[in-house]
């Protein structure tokens, strides 16, 4: 009997295998913001036949856009997929501390029905981004940590409590000569000191305790939590499948029956997308040669036009991205006949939204929140910048005024505008509006680069003058716009 448990998270994505409730295989790796692809990669590792059934059972912070494409996949919560992993390997644990890249989380009271718990996911500064932070900053890798802390010699005093006063401190005591492995050790003592005070606060510590999350590769943060909370080597376990203690919690919960071939439809929404309109417009027996064609003509009109395009390790052809783009665009050529404009418009809405709806609870009226809205448009000029599909360029930021970006280059629009399908962008380019609805905030928009030479993005808060001074309407050709801005 298969059982295979997923951890999708923040960062990384993490495979667990079982057969007859034994590890049989277990498999991990950094998805960069990709989680899908990620996790088809992880999934052929597996050696499972394509048929071969198993059952499943998903968590983590990235599992929705998963459950959204297949609704019959069971999820289990972070804090019972740990405490069910953690006391399959562990089965006397008392307490868990887990740190992961971006969430930390303590658990205690595990000998009884009902364990207690405390979480902190929305602050870097106690979390494994947290020391990739500070590394980048005394020009260190990530990789090197456990060995430049084995070279301490003193633990200096230092904030843990926020990246910016780490930042602070690390200057200062650069300034008094303290070398880097000091600091760097010293970065994991006030790390957990802020873990003992903000996390664990009042909560019993119950022995043994067992560390696990991504963060225990890091030996510095070990050795502080043996001195911080007055652990022995005993009575601190780090067991072998810490950094996989959710993915095997979900493996012992999952259920029903699936098969690779399955798993890789779900983790495919645009060809869902497409098949569900080819379904709905076509009888049975006509579906599978509209699907080839379909597939024929996006082969056909991509070796045309350009492969250059970064493959999947490019952010922008994720899920709705280019690739997605230039897919719905030959489904329209082979079944212009049947769909309609706003079919096409649901479909990348469908492909695009889900991700917005995660974010539902930013708002852009607030300056915090705009700030960083602006820093996600400066990296991702930076992603244009290295794979040159995209000209992007930002404005500056300033404080009192919406933020503006605009393309000078746009790979969809330049398909488009190639093989005729230039009438059917609007219904591609309409989600933007959409999305930036679902984070209390309105795109003003003027033109696009399939009808003029740029594409320009002026983003506030739904709550700006901005948006009155700047009404939307719909063009001739479908487009949303807004009247002409003078902003800029």
């Amino acid at each position: 009997m298969l059982s295979l448990g997923m951890d999708i998270g923040t960062s990384t994505v993490k495979l667990v295998l079982l057969k007859n409730q034994e590890i049989e295989k277990q498999w991990m790796a950094v998805h960069h913001g990709n989680p899908f692809v990620c996790l088809k990669k992880g999934l052929s590792t597996l050696e499972l036949a394509m048929d071969t059934p198993f059952s499943l059972c998903v968590t983590g912070s990235n599992t929705e856009a998963l459950l959204e494409q297949d609704s019959a996949i069971s999820s289990l919560g972070d804090i019972p997929a740990i405490v069910e992993g953690v006391r399959w390997i562990i089965p006397q644990v008392g307490s868990v501390i887990e740190i992961g890249s971006q969430g930390t989380r303590f658990i205690t009271d595990l000998q009884s029905r009902a364990p207690k718990f405390a979480v902190n996911e929305h602050c870097a500064g106690g979390t494994g981004s947290f020391f990739e932070d500070q590394m980048s900053r005394v020009g260190c890798k990530l990789e090197d940590y456990s060995s430049l802390v084995e070279q301490a010699q003193s633990v200096p005093r230092l904030s843990g409590r926020c990246a910016v006063f780490a930042k602070t401190d690390i200057i200062h005591r650069q300034q008094e000569g303290v070398s880097t492995p000091d600091i760097l050790l010293g970065l994991c003592y006030a790390m957990i000191r802020n873990y003992k005070v903000t996390i664990v606060r009042r909560l019993p510590i119950c022995k043994p305790v067992v560390f696990c999350g991504g963060v225990t590769c890091n030996a510095g943060v070990i050795r502080a939590i043996r001195d911080i909370f007055g652990l022995s080597e005993k009575e601190l376990i780090v067991p072998e499948f810490a950094r996989y203690e959710a993915a095997l919690g979900a493996a012992l919960k999952a259920s029903g029956s699936f098969t690779l071939r399955q798993l890789n439809d779900s983790l495919e929404p645009c060809k869902k997308e497409i098949l569900a309109k080819i379904t709905l417009h076509y009888p049975e027996v006509e579906r599978e040669a509209v699907w080839e064609q379909v597939q024929l003509r996006y082969a056909e009109l991509l070796s045309k036009w350009r492969t250059d395009l970064g493959g999947k390790k490019n952010f922008h052809n994720g899920v709705g991205g280019t690739y997605d783009c230039i897919a719905i665009m030959c489904f329209y050529d082979v079944c212009r006949d049947v769909t309609t404009f706003r079919e096409i418009e649901e479909m990348e809405e469908k492909l695009i939204l889900p991700t917005f709806r995660k974010l539902k609870f930013v708002d852009c009226n607030k300056p915090f929140r705009r700030k960083l809205m602006y820093k996600a448009f400066v990296r991702a000029k930076s992603g244009c910048d290295k794979w040159h599909d995209y000209e992007m360029s930002v404005a500056p930021y300033e404080t009192d005024k919406p933020i503006y970006y605009e393309f000078t280059a746009c790979p969809a629009a330049e398909f488009a505008k190639r093989f005729g399908f230039a009438d059917i962008m609007p219904a591609l380019c309409n989600v933007d509006f959409a999305s930036m609805e679902l984070l209390h905030a309105r795109l003003v928009r003027t033109t696009t680069c399939v009808d003029g030479c740029r594409c320009d993005y002026t983003i506030c808060g739904d709550k700006d003058q901005y948006v009155k001074e700047h009404p939307e309407y719909r063009d001739e050709n479908g487009y949303r716009r807004n009247k002409e801005c003078s902003y800029r």
